[in-house]
């Protein structure tokens, strides 16, 4: 019955009540999500790089870090790459059922979709 929140900390994106499909997106809780996750991922590293020098340098934590950072990396590219892959595949010919041609509809409909650029527009 109420919209579902996505976000951490702060909600980037809602569902709308009117519509299971529509979603509100904010830039804003975005920015300042990548912002805070940014600051307390260099922290965790700083912690990290700092424990390292007190073991004196010890290689076993190093090839942890290594491993930790290259899976990170590893993650985040498939991460990125599958949500630039995926992006608006949705709307094509034959993938769901809400697909339409647009041009075909209004040419079977009658309609005259021909855009005008103006500053004030009147009805013909």
């Amino acid at each position: 019955m109420f919209p579902e929140y996505t976000g951490s900390p702060f909600i980037f994106r809602q569902k709308s009540f009117g519509s299971s499909m529509t979603h509100y997106y904010s830039v804003t809780g975005l920015v300042i999500n990548t912002g805070i996750w940014t600051v307390v991922l260099l922290l965790i590293r700083r912690s990290i790089l700092n424990l390292i020098e007190r073991s004196g340098n010890n290689k076993g934590f190093k090839s942890i870090h290594r491993g930790m950072v290259g899976f990170l990396i590893l993650f985040t590219t498939l991460n990125i790459g599958i949500g630039y892959i995926m992006l608006g595949n949705g709307f094509q010919e034959g993938l769901n059922y809400w697909y339409f041609n647009l041009d075909q509809e209004a040419k079977e409909w009658g309609v005259d979709c021909e855009g005008r650029i103006g500053v004030f527009l009147y009805p013909k």
